[in-house]
């Protein structure tokens, strides 16, 4: 067993990509082997030796046993054939497990925690705003240069870089958006009932079950996720009090909810906050409430809350129950 593992270790080191533990271990057992420096040796110079195609395992073993110091003691040789074939399937499947690691495509993650937000900017030197409990990844490799396709789950606000001749592309559930140049928000958490996209300015082409929609600034698509259908609303869309859009309200960390059911609001309340809401009944989920959320703790929320509906609220750690 030590043996395999000495060719497998001198293998990564002769690739150069072996790590310190794995070099320390190596170390260990070439000290422990007596015949260790003959078997680092006949690594060495198979390892260096041009590779050939290998027409059969025969021929692999006398062009390998070429390469080998005819001074050895006669004793170890029936050895060193052996070791020397095994090296020859090791060298074929550690440059095969190379070639194919290094061409697979490394995928980025970016992500934000639930409660939490955070600002990434993107190798295109595109920005992007993670909302709460968002996931986003993209080709590490090719971003920017053949392609800018990235996969959203959850809600971001984007300002896209511009770059000719490559257009940035937005897969979100169903949803694909594609971008020259523009400032935009999505919407697109796993159980939402639609993927809501928001443009603050330029122009973006939103594609969906075969058909697309180009969108002006300060205009909303929602597609819902059961139906085809989508439902485009006014171009002018409310603004708040600073003169911003309800829909990227979260950018100046606010969450606005106007005439929302207490159900919807849970679901708000829970990536806002990272807290599930779990209710007594379905009546208390009907309740509608209208507000702006800035800096308060959970606790000050609900009870401004209370100050227009009757229920009742316990915490527990991440879990809140509220009851009549």
């Amino acid at each position: 067993m030590s043996n395999d593992r000495i060719w497998i270790l001198l293998g990564k080191q002769f690739s150069g990509d072996i790590s310190r533990e794995e070099l320390s271990e190596l170390e260990t057992l070439l000290k422990d082997d007596p015949e260790a420096a003959a078997s680092q040796e006949l690594a060495a110079t198979i390892w260096q030796s041009p590779m050939q195609e290998v027409t059969d395992m025969q021929h692999s073993k006398e062009r390998i046993w070429e390469t080998v110091n005819p001074q050895l003691p006669r004793n170890n040789i029936r050895k060193l054939v052996a070791m020397a074939a095994a090296a020859a399937v090791l060298t074929a499947a550690w440059t095969l497990w190379h070639f194919t690691r290094t061409t697979a495509p490394a995928v980025q993650q970016l992500s934000s925690a639930p409660g939490g937000k955070s600002k990434v900017i993107l190798p295109d030197g595109s920005i992007v705003w993670l909302n709460s409990n968002t996931q986003l990844s993209y080709e590490k490799n090719s971003f920017g240069q053949q392609q800018r396709e990235i996969t959203l789950t959850g809600e971001a606000f984007f300002d896209i870089a511009k770059s000719e001749g490559v257009p940035f592309i937005i897969h979100a559930g169903k949803v694909n958006i594609r971008v020259l140049g523009t400032a935009f928000n999505v919407k697109a958490y796993t159980g939402d009932s639609a993927v809501s996209t928001t443009l603050v300015r330029g122009k973006i082409a939103v594609s969906f079950g075969g058909k697309t929609v180009v969108m002006q600034p300060e205009e909303k698509l929602m597609v819902p996720a059961t139906r085809l259908a989508p439902v485009l609303q006014q171009k002018h869309l409310e603004k708040d009090s600073s003169g911003q859009l309800r829909e990227i309200s979260w950018l100046n960390n606010k969450l606005v909810f106007d005439n929302e059911t207490f159900g919807e609001l849970a679901v708000k309340m829970h990536q806002w906050y990272g807290v599930t809401i779990h209710f007594e009944s379905a009546q208390l989920q009907q309740l509608r409430f209208s507000g702006i959320i800035d800096t308060e703790s959970i606790d000050e929320t609900l009870k401004m809350l209370q100050l227009s509906r009757p229920f009742n609220f316990r915490i527990n750690g991440k879990d809140v129950r509220i009851s009549n």
